[in-house]
């Protein structure tokens, strides 16, 4: 596979990588309601508790790079990056 873009994150290289296609595509727009500064700070870490059951459990499968159409979330980066995987 040749990719004109570099990747995004610190890792340059990864060897042995599997090929996989996902063609899905998926929206996380909404609103939430947060009224004090606990209810905010739940909800952070349930969300980056999400992202990175997402992110192991891509790793956990078996793939080692991530390519994506869109903008990478810096959690997502920051997940990816800790489970030693490799985004463009």
């Amino acid at each position: 596979m040749v990719l004109k873009n570099d990747t995004v994150g610190n890792i340059k290289r990864v060897e042995k990588a599997k090929d996989d296609v996902d063609t899905s595509a998926t929206e996380t727009k909404g609103t939430v309601l947060i009224h004090s500064a606990e209810q905010l700070e739940n909800y952070a870490k349930t969300e980056e508790a999400k992202i990175e059951e997402l992110i192991k459990a891509i790793v956990d499968s078996g793939a080692k790079v991530i390519v994506s159409g869109g903008a990478v979330g810096e959690m997502a980066l920051h997940f990816c990056e800790r489970h030693n995987g490799l985004w463009f």
